[in-house]
């Protein structure tokens, strides 16, 4: 029931073009035990679905990138740190004169102070705004809201257990226990992970290596649980050790499904504590707080922005793109609902508010020059209108205008070292773990995964490149990746080298730029040869190779 009321949801709210999870809260509301009660007792569901957001944090881990974090460190800490301490500073104020204790409006304050990243990653990338300064702005924000979000996380149980002993006693306790989850998180990580996955990539099973991805991540989950701290955490710290191995892009892409599934039941079980009462109730209410929210919120990131040196326009576009309430907020209000800290009634308010600021901003995102240009105006910030760079495009190595080289091999190495000399960005794929390291050791932009996952293209943004080169032994894996890739409305120019003859008038139907029969043309090469040999004139070798080649593969041409 739970996944059939999903599902509907998400294809309603997807026609809509809203996001999927206002879908699978509505669809817990709907179903729960405040509604239609199909569903009587949702803590029956509550620990399954806390692993989607031990996934969620897996998956943040394995984005987390220190070199990313160095090179933008003053809009992460310098930004990020500001628009949060000042969110929460003021939330915090008001939910506390709201009526709630200290230990609620805390949380309830950092719920409110993030934004969503699923959201504004996913408008922004549709929309092409990646490049754009706000947008860039907007992602260092985020990112810095992402590690806070881990010590929210963090607080929910000392909060908790500060409720029967002292804050400090339950602070202390929890550092040193989250200092040795660390420590041993780390050390595994560092030396035994990357013996593990070596082991399991050798057994070139798939199923092998879901099954590995998805021992590790519980097994740190139970970690964590074990010291009386937030699983989460563990799912975090061990997605960030994996992060820098060599098997990051087959991890985020086997990890996904589970991830996605069980984070979705996370908030569908999340939608049925909603007490829909209070939405019928309290609707104006709840419409003005959620305006109030949005406009807050936007007031003070394009403030801090403004203050801290870029212009009004870009202070108020990052405004606009992070003036909702994110999904780590929701799951942190469950979590602190489940622990006790925040009553059912007050979370239950919160949560929609959060919910209905989340559909506004989809809305909001698209809008986002239109709205800035009606406000603009009316905002009292400072007048500086230019910053070195601003709306510049950067082109970025993995991003756009790259070329995707599938399969490695010799042919592969030709076609990198040819790119490289014109000065041409590339991304290598390849399924040999011990390659892989191999070629990173000298430099090589190689990543481990298999070209015949379409997954695997899209993590190397074979949307914006320039052309891909892939590598296919059957021909029914080519036609199968192609079609997947052509249904992903991916113009980007394929070219296909096959080991097979054969269906090649099919594969260029379909889209192929190019095939390249490489049977074909190993056999053309020899004929070439011993006619050669045999003395036969060049002109006569040339003029009867062309002929075979036009016979054999006509639909190359």
């Amino acid at each position: 029931m739970i996944l059939g009321a999903s599902l509907l949801a998400c294809l309603l709210f997807g026609r809509l073009k809203l996001p999927t999870i206002v879908a699978y809260m509505i669809a817990g509301a709907i179903i729960g035990p405040h509604a239609i009660g199909l569903v009587e007792d949702p803590e029956h569901f509550s620990f399954l679905a806390e692993f989607g957001v031990v996934f969620l944090l897996f998956a943040l881990g394995l984005e987390f990138s220190l070199s990313r974090l160095i090179q933008i460190r003053k809009i992460v800490f310098g930004l990020g740190f500001s628009q949060v301490a000042a969110c929460v500073l003021v939330f915090a104020g008001a939910v506390y004169l709201w009526g709630c204790s200290l230990e609620a409006s805390i949380i309830i304050a950092g719920a409110l102070a993030l934004s969503s990243t699923a959201i504004v990653t996913r408008e922004l990338g549709e929309h092409r705004q990646m490049n754009k300064r706000y947008a860039q702005l907007s992602i260092g924000v985020l990112l810095f809201q992402d590690l806070i979000a881990l010590v929210f996380l963090i607080l929910v149980p000392v909060l908790a257990a500060a409720q029967e002993t002292s804050l400090g006693d339950s602070l202390l306790s929890a550092l040193w226990r989250g200092a040795l989850l660390l420590a041993i998180l780390m050390s595994v990580g560092h030396w035994i992970l990357p013996f593990v996955y070596g082991e399991i990539s050798k057994t070139r099973s798939q199923e092998v290596f879901v099954l590995g991805t998805l021992v590790i991540g519980m097994m740190a989950a139970w970690l964590t649980h074990e010291l009386h701290l937030s699983m989460t955490l563990g799912g975090f710290i061990i997605g960030m050790m994996l992060g820098e191995s060599d098997f990051k892009h087959q991890i985020e892409i086997d990890l996904r499904p589970f991830k996605d599934i069980l984070l979705g039941l996370f908030f569908v079980t999340m939608g049925m504590s909603i007490e829909i009462e209070l939405l019928v109730e309290y609707w104006p209410r709840l419409l003005f707080f959620t305006f109030a929210l949005i406009a807050l919120k936007m007031g003070i990131v394009a403030v801090v922005v403004n203050i801290m040196g870029d212009t009004k326009r870009n202070a108020l576009r990052t405004g606009i793109t992070l003036s909702q309430a994110g999904e780590f907020g929701l799951a942190l209000l469950a979590l602190s609902n489940k622990s006790g800290i925040v009553p059912e009634e007050q979370a239950s308010f919160v949560i929609i508010l959060a919910l209905l600021s989340m559909a506004a901003s989809a809305v909001l995102i698209r809008k986002n020059e239109m709205v800035t240009d009606w406000l603009l105006p009316l905002l009292p910030m400072t007048g500086r209108e230019s910053t070195t760079g601003n709306d510049q495009p950067q082109i970025k190595m993995h991003e756009s205008d790259h070329v995707i080289i599938g399969g490695f091999g010799r042919v592969g190495q030709t076609i990198a070292s040819v790119l490289d000399k014109n000065g041409i960005p590339y991304v290598a794929i390849e399924s040999d773990p011990s390659r892989v390291k191999a070629f990173r050791r000298n430099g090589v932009n190689i990543v481990y995964g298999d070209c015949n996952h379409t997954d695997v293209l899209k993590s190397c943004h074979i949307d914006s490149a320039r052309l891909a080169i892939l590598t296919f032994r059957f021909h029914d894996l080519a036609l199968h990746t192609l079609k997947r890739i052509r249904n992903s409305e991916w113009e980007t120019p394929v070219i296909l080298r096959c080991h097979e003859e054969g269906h090649l008038e099919e594969l260029v139907s379909l889209g192929a730029s190019h095939v390249v029969p490489e049977m074909l043309e190993t056999r053309l090469l020899i004929t070439d040869q011993v006619l050669s040999l045999l003395q036969v004139s060049p002109d006569l070798i040339k003029q009867q190779i062309n002929q075979i080649r036009e016979e054999s593969a006509s639909p190359i041409r």
